[in-house]
């Protein structure tokens, strides 16, 4: 039986995880933390007199995140419990909205983009023609280059309504920043994706629960072992195999995934101190990383959206810097009354601090919603949240070249951005490449 250690239980170690348990394979799994989740799992947010068990960071899913959805399906998860399935809309409180209508792909997306609300004529074409353009030549660019010059010449109100706010949504990073391919192949899975491929997933459960702790059960019944708040410091050869050294402990593997982010996978690299890694070590050091900061507020008992989730018009030099806010309380009774607000590209939205953030945030939903003052507030911001998806961005492909070492997660080479199902997938290649 193969015994293979894989390093980071985020939702990318635990995926890669269930691969590879399900091939036959011994699975150690590894992390510094106290739970499984990585950057998607629940933790406890005070707010006021009163805390309540949040996530990290507010999250979305889409109905094209296949191998996400299995995955939760496989270990137990009830989708139509944890998951809120909404058919995709934009809407702004001014009252622009785009609504997918229920037609076969790629008329749904046309029609709604046809039929929105508050854009004009030349919007409106504009949209529908960029889809059925790109559609035609596969989702694909020649050579990569910034996501902005795919609407170079497009109308400013459907890139502000439109275009930008699914790169923040689903690449967390501006336009500019932005690979174009990157962009499109997300709009090839999402909105040209098929039936239900554009709906958005609202988890009504905190993550945890919606997979990382149903997926760590599953796999200690499976037979993997689980060591928690076990960091690994370093990798070492043992004859045709691996020695992970975690804290003084030493285990053995034939094989070693590395499911981290870039920065840890580069130190935990650098300690095998072998030639055949410069390559990978260089592109890793190439990965820049990007914040991203979510903004919980409670309000008076009873306090409703109309609708569960809006659009944000934000401007930081007007410090309007929210970009997407959820009603928690219309998913979760548990979270009656309070608010959360994700702001992607956060880096100049939370210099000024956590509390400064939240205030003008709260102040932004008075003027947009009518929202009261909140009775509390408070900010997380992930600060190497996720990476910067640049155009031509190389990443190490999942098999590093020495024999028996793998690597997953933000850290390897994939066609998605820092998604859960990005995550998801690049567990799932290096699984296979190691089983």
């Amino acid at each position: 039986m193969t015994r293979v250690a894989v390093v980071g239980a985020g939702w990318s170690g635990l995926a890669c995880a269930l691969a590879l348990s399900a091939r036959g394979c011994a699975v150690e799994l590894f992390d510094a933390a106290p739970q499984v989740g990585g950057r998607a799992r629940s933790v406890r947010v005070p707010l006021g007199d009163r805390s309540y068990l949040l996530d990290n960071g507010q999250h979305l899913l889409i109905g094209g995140y296949r191998d996400t959805l299995r995955l939760m399906r496989q270990v137990g998860v009830d989708l139509d419990a944890a998951l809120l399935r909404l058919p995709f809309e934009l809407r702004y409180a001014d009252g622009v909205l785009l609504r997918a209508r229920p037609l076969p792909a790629p008329l749904d997306l046309a029609a709604a983009i046809a039929t929105a609300d508050g854009l004009s004529w030349a919007d409106r074409l504009q949209a529908i023609s960029f889809a059925w353009r790109w559609r035609r030549r596969g989702w694909r660019v020649a050579t990569d280059l910034p996501a902005s010059a795919l609407f170079a010449g497009s109308p400013l109100a459907i890139v502000r309504r439109l275009w930008r706010p699914l790169c923040l949504a689903a690449l967390n990073v501006e336009l500019h920043e932005a690979s174009a391919q990157v962009l499109l192949a997300v709009l090839r899975d999402s909105l040209a994706g098929g039936s239900g491929a554009a709906d958005l997933l609202l988890p009504r459960v905190d993550l945890s629960r919606a997979f990382a702790e149903p997926a760590a059960a599953a796999l200690a019944a499976g037979g993997a072992r689980l060591h928690l708040h076990a960091p690994v410091q370093q990798l070492r050869r043992l004859g045709a195999g691996w020695q992970l050294d975690s804290r003084g402990q030493l285990h053995a593997a034939d094989a070693v995934v590395l499911a981290l982010p870039p920065a840890r996978a580069m130190q935990l690299l650098a300690t095998v101190e072998s030639p055949a890694l410069t390559a990978a070590l260089a592109q890793l050091r190439g990965i820049a990383m990007a914040p991203i900061a979510t903004v919980y507020l409670r309000y008076p008992p009873g306090t409703r959206l109309e609708h569960v989730a809006y659009a944000l018009l934000d401007d930081a030099a007007a410090g309007r810097h929210g970009q997407w806010l959820f009603d928690r309380g219309r998913l979760d009774e548990a979270n009656d009354a309070v608010m959360s607000v994700v702001i992607s590209a956060a880096a100049a939205a939370s210099a000024a601090g956590a509390a400064a953030l939240a205030d003008s945030v709260a102040a932004q939903l008075s003027g947009d919603l009518g929202l009261p003052a909140p009775l509390a507030s408070a900010a997380i911001v992930e600060k190497r949240a996720t990476l910067v998806p640049a155009p031509g961005l190389a990443r190490p492909a999942a098999g590093l070249p020495l024999p028996g070492l793998f690597i997953a997660g933000d850290a390897a080479a994939s066609e998605y951005p820092s998604t859960l199902e990005g995550s998801v997938r690049s567990g799932l290649a290096a699984a296979a490449a190691a089983g």
